[in-house]
């Protein structure tokens, strides 16, 4: 193989490991359509309070799209990511999800974006 042929072929190598690492990173960092309403939901006071197995928790993430990350969210099986079963039980957490709103009122079950706007003053976009 000639020389310029090798030269040629680690550049499209590069160029494509370069493009992966781009999309790949980039995902993680786009703004969610909610960004600033599920931070003014958290600022509110509000936490969501589930389960990772929890298929209306998982319900509850997904409408939340990219901007789940901004929610206060309380793990309440031990064996989750960061579980904080303690503060499920100081909350008397007995169903999946429950949110607690800064004023300390309850919600069961799976909530519409625009029920979680009405109880802590949040505008949705």
């Amino acid at each position: 193989m000639k020389k310029s042929h090798k030269i040629g072929i680690w550049i499209v190598v590069i160029a494509a490991a370069v493009l992966v690492i781009f999309f790949v990173t980039r995902g993680g960092s786009e703004p969610g359509k909610y960004d600033e309403f599920a931070q003014c939901v958290t600022d509110s006071g509000a936490a969501m309070y589930g389960a990772y197995w929890c298929p209306h928790c998982q319900s509850q993430k997904e409408s939340f799209g990219n901007s789940w990350q901004l929610i206060d969210y309380v793990e309440c099986d031990p064996r989750g990511d960061g579980a904080r079963p303690e503060l499920c039980e100081q909350n008397a957490i007995t169903g999946y999800p429950t949110w607690i709103f800064g004023n300390g009122e309850r919600a069961s079950g799976t909530l519409p974006l625009s029920t979680i706007a009405s109880r802590t003053g949040c505008q949705l976009p």
